[in-house]
């Protein structure tokens, strides 16, 4: 049997719940959670509960989570839909559609005009609860956490986080059983080298290679400014700009921008799959796309159509800049089967990024000042960024004073998974080689399993992982 240098493809199985009962465990555990983009708790005595959710909402998981926020305290729990709120049906998407990511950077309308218009949906949550005053606790949006409270604006303080168990497999997966105690610690490990960077280097067996250098104050900087739980900021630019950083962040002083240089390559995004693409990078700004079919073509016109637009602050002219390098750090997340090709999610590959070692490069630009958003205003420009996924990552940073270079996440697998200390915390919880391992690994032929990566996958990643699917094998 042929060896690989990255581990062999797998994925969990889960079984459609056919009752309440089911799901109950699940729900008593979302209830209770503190942690992460999900959770639900505290809930305190007497709050009234609205949960967004879509059309494809699972009945028994429904039901289930209102049975247990009521035994939690909750006084009232309603579900309404995305529909319901914007006032029209939402459009279906396929992971076979990854080109729309770049499509929706001049169509979506919340994503014009400085990013101040807010999607349909969450315009019409704000006037929903305006009318319906009695809710305390709003969960709303697959992300954009920072971006769904500013655009509640009074209501803000409602919006306790994001909702995304629609789908029954999302709603079950152990990724929400997961201790939040060995998370945080996790993350801790994670960022707690950053402060002391003084060169960076993200390598992937798919084509990536990309570097650049810090200062002291700029690392320092990046390690104030790169936790949010569960989406940890690795790139120093998302975490020193107002639009994300978890920390007050003053206009007056402009975040980090990178002289980072090399090739973003990849095949995936949060909408889906495309064609293998390779993004060159200078200086922090795209200089030139190579492949991609659709998503490719689009990137092209956009950039030589936006070509003389300066952002205020940026150091030169054009629209997309490297702005996001994100490690989410959920151990048991997995690419979702059950609607990946029929889904109501607007970004149906989403889930995937979720997984702890699995990265999400974006590039485009992100706001940081009023005089950012006033030029977007005055030029009607897009705003905010795309992305690739990269899954066997080897994220490294250089220790300033050193010749050693520390793997933060080393093919994927985040070193933290194996520190002594971390393993013993485990114990406390299950079985560390449980806990503290994967339950899904991507296929990439050549990479990881039997056959010709630029053969088999690059040209129509669609067409392979379908073929595995047909064939019972892990996608």
């Amino acid at each position: 049997m042929p060896t690989y240098n990255y581990p062999f493809p797998k994925s969990p199985g889960y079984k459609k719940p056919t009752c309440v009962e089911d799901c109950l465990p699940q729900a008593r555990i979302h209830a209770k959670k503190q942690h992460g983009r999900t959770a639900m708790g505290p809930v305190k005595k007497g709050d009234n509960i609205l949960l967004v959710t879509f059309p494809d909402q699972d009945k028994y998981a429904q039901e289930a989570l209102i049975q247990a926020l009521k035994e939690e305290g909750a006084a009232k729990v309603v579900f309404i839909t995305n529909d319901e709120l914007a006032g029209r049906e939402s459009e279906k998407t396929s992971v076979e559609e990854g080109w729309k990511e770049s499509e929706r950077m001049e169509s979506a309308p919340w994503k014009v005009a400085g990013g101040k218009t807010p999607s349909p949906a969450l315009k019409g949550l704000y006037n929903y609860l305006v009318q319906h005053p009695e809710f305390t606790t709003v969960l709303f949006g697959l992300g954009g956490r920072h971006h769904q409270k500013f655009n509640l604006r009074d209501q803000g303080h409602k919006f306790k986080n994001n909702y995304i168990f629609s789908n029954w497999e999302e709603f079950l997966s152990r990724s929400w059983l997961f201790p939040e105690e060995l998370t945080i610690e996790m993350e801790r490990r994670i960022l707690d080298p950053i402060g002391q960077a003084s060169e960076v280097r993200i390598t992937d067996p798919e084509g990536t290679h990309l570097e650049y250098s810090l200062t002291a104050e700029q690392a320092v900087r990046w390690q104030r400014g790169a936790w949010m739980s569960g989406h940890l900021f690795m790139d120093p630019f998302q975490a020193t700009c107002e639009e994300c950083s978890v920390v007050p962040v003053s206009t007056k002083v402009p975040p980090v921008f990178l002289n980072i240089n090399g090739v973003l390559a990849g095949t995936a995004n949060h909408v889906g799959f495309f064609p293998r693409m390779e993004i060159y990078i200078e200086r922090g700004r795209l200089e030139k796309v190579k492949g991609g079919g659709k998503y490719g073509e689009i990137i092209r016109e956009l950039v030589d159509k936006y070509k003389n637009i300066h952002w205020p602050g940026y150091p030169d002219k054009g629209i997309f800049w490297f702005c996001d390098s994100v490690v989410c750090t959920q151990v048991k997340s997995f690419r979702r089967t059950s609607d990946m090709f029929d889904s109501y999610w607007h970004f149906p590959n989403a889930p995937e990024r979720n997984r702890a070692g699995v990265f999400h490069h974006g590039f485009g630009s992100r706001m940081h000042g009023p005089e950012y958003q006033k030029y977007a205003d005055e030029h009607k420009l897009p705003t905010g960024h795309i992305h690739v996924h990269n899954y066997f990552v080897t994220f490294e940073i250089k220790l300033r004073g050193t010749n050693t270079w520390y793997k933060i996440i080393d093919k994927g697998r985040v070193s933290a998974m194996d520190d002594p200390e971390l393993r013993a915390l485990a114990v406390k919880f299950g079985d560390p080689d449980d806990l503290l391992n994967y339950d899904w690994i991507p296929p990439l032929p050549g990479i990881n399993c039997p056959g010709d990566y630029f053969q088999d996958y690059a040209p129509n990643p669609v067409a392979y992982l379908k073929l595995r699917k047909e064939e019972n094998q892990s996608i």
